[in-house]
């Protein structure tokens, strides 16, 4: 294999559109790309994912790696035609690590339907409230508690037939920006991370995982140069993830076109640096001319630099003994056909997830045929990680349940004025005693959805709030008088809510996967 070739298993790259161009597909044949990811925008219909797949790995010559962010709830990208998964915090939710091994599979077994081959999950941050674009992706606020449920969830994936990647390393859950748009900085000491973040990481590296992903953060804990991304950190993918940690499996940059890397780094020297540091693959995920001018950065480094080619042979090493582990056919079972098997196990998990925090005697069940006057959000992506969720049909879904519901929609990041002039609108035209549901969407980051809801709540005090992605909602709005959490807005989870509602199921209370005491105040979880 030529230099070219080479450097080119390096890279894990995307691409625009349900078909590849030309010109991707001769940037995959020149340089011999080593692995895609696929997102939404890439499957309209999934049935023709597969003859894609096949057409980028002709060009490539070789397997490729395939890979996806199919986590579950929040961040899904096989929306047509396949399961609606739980996050990763509704299935902590039921309090049964066998259920969520069993998911986990499940998930593994309709990527493989895909010839989609290894999944960029899962995340093994320990959230904090104030994270705003981890919440409901992770297992919880502690290390045991994502621990116990992140490592059945990365072993059920191995056993669906996929490659399992825990992230994002060394642990990004309280950060408290997005690395989407900016850099983080975690400044705890050595001491605290080892015990805290690090936890989850080094159980995954004893359970076996494939593959590890960097996280967008700077640690002065273990890197000294100021504001140096972990990605990009020598002193945390090698120092601290192969020698102190001993992980010997392939080492992957989350993308490097985030804005943590892009406001002080173009992508192809940042893909130099990562790469140097101990990468052994390259994730971009968008920009066809940033992908190809990335490998030329990494061919004249390789060219110039002996260490450079010292870190190429290391890298293809793992490279070549993480592919030769991927499955080279597809499942035999279809998608459809896994769907429908997979419909109860949905169904249980959904459920199972619904927790109530404050349900007293008599406030449930609501009958069917009640008026009922309801709040919902328009559903809509809050971070760049969830791609697009864009839709109005939440409050149809209420009603088509509770028929004599009366209601309204409202933006998430609208004011407080916007929602209690839609309950003005509608009031009048219910009885005074008739009940309230409320459903937040991460209301706890957005104080214009805050004041709302709780000038709603002063109004008709037969209210139940419901929190259909963040549970924290829950914990600032003591005078509901009901409180349900979903983890989620895909439609099982919405569905298993309007179960709980309607008295058909009765929700657990607990144990919860985090603290809502936290909730917008500020305070940190003991550690």
């Amino acid at each position: 294999m030529d230099l070219k070739k080479q450097i080119g298993q390096l890279f894990v790259v995307g691409y625009q559109g349900t078909e590849p161009t030309r010109e991707f597909l001769d940037f995959v044949h020149e340089w011999g790309i080593g692995g895609i990811i696929v997102f939404v925008r890439n499957i309209d219909d999934p049935a023709n994912l597969p003859g894609v797949i096949r057409r980028i790995s002709e060009a490539s010559g070789q397997t490729l790696f395939t890979s996806i962010d199919q986590e579950g709830g929040l961040v899904l990208r096989i929306l047509r035609g396949g399961s609606l998964f739980p996050s990763a915090m509704g299935l902590a939710a039921t309090n049964q690590p066998e259920l969520v091994e069993k998911v986990a599979t499940a998930i593994g077994r309709e990527m493989r339907a895909l010839d989609l081959n290894w999944n960029l999950a899962p995340v093994l941050d320990i959230n904090h409230a104030h994270n705003p674009g981890i919440g409901a992706r992770s297992f919880g606020e502690t290390p045991d508690q994502v621990t116990r449920f992140g490592i059945p969830y990365l072993r059920g994936l191995q056993a669906g037939g996929v490659l399992a990647c825990a992230k994002h390393f060394p642990g990004k859950g309280h950060a408290q920006v997005d690395s989407h748009l900016s850099l983080p900085t975690i400044p705890f000491d050595r001491d605290r991370l080892r015990r805290f973040e690090l936890a989850p990481f080094r159980a995954a590296i004893e359970a076996g995982v494939g593959a590890i992903m960097t996280a967008h953060v700077f640690f002065p804990a273990f890197e000294e140069t100021p504001n140096l991304p972990a990605t990009l950190s020598r002193r945390v993918l090698t120092d601290l993830l192969r020698q102190e940690l001993g992980f010997k499996g392939l080492l992957i940059t989350d993308d490097l076109e985030m804005g943590a890397i892009t406001e002080a780094y173009g992508v192809p020297d940042a893909a130099r640096r990562s790469f140097l540091a101990g990468a052994d693959l390259l994730l971009i995920c968008h920009d066809l001319a940033r992908e190809r001018q990335a490998a030329e950065t990494i061919l004249a480094e390789v060219t110039a630099n002996p260490e450079a080619r010292r870190r190429l042979s290391e890298s293809l090493e793992r490279i070549a003994r993480a592919r030769a582990t991927l499955a080279t056919t597809g499942s035999r079972a279809t998608l459809p056909d896994l769907e429908r098997s997979h419909r109860s196990l949905i169904a249980e998990a959904s459920a199972k997830a619904i927790l109530a925090g404050r349900m007293p005697p008599g406030v449930l069940p609501i009958p069917r045929n009640a008026p009922l006057l309801a709040f919902c959000p328009r559903i809509a992506s809050l971070v760049q990680v969830e791609e697009t969720h864009q839709g109005d049909g939440f409050l149809a879904t209420v009603q088509e349940r509770f028929p004599q519901a009366r209601g309204a929609l409202f933006d998430p990041k609208g004011t407080g004025d916007a929602l209690a002039a839609e309950y003005d609108r509608l009031a009048a035209s219910l009885p005074a005693d008739a009940p309230m549901v409320i459903f937040t969407y991460n209301a706890h980051l957005f104080p214009g959805q805050v004041d709302g809801v709780r000038r709603l709540l002063a109004r008709r005090r037969n209210s139940i709030v419901v929190a259909v992605r963040n549970p924290y909602d829950l914990g600032l709005f003591p005078e509901a008088k009901g409180t349900l959490a979903t983890f989620g807005f895909r439609s099982p989870a919405i569905g298993a809510a309007l179960d709980a509602l309607e008295g058909k199921a009765v929700p657990s209370n607990g144990p919860w996967p985090v603290s809502l005491e936290f909730a917008g105040h500020g305070q940190q979880p003991s550690v």
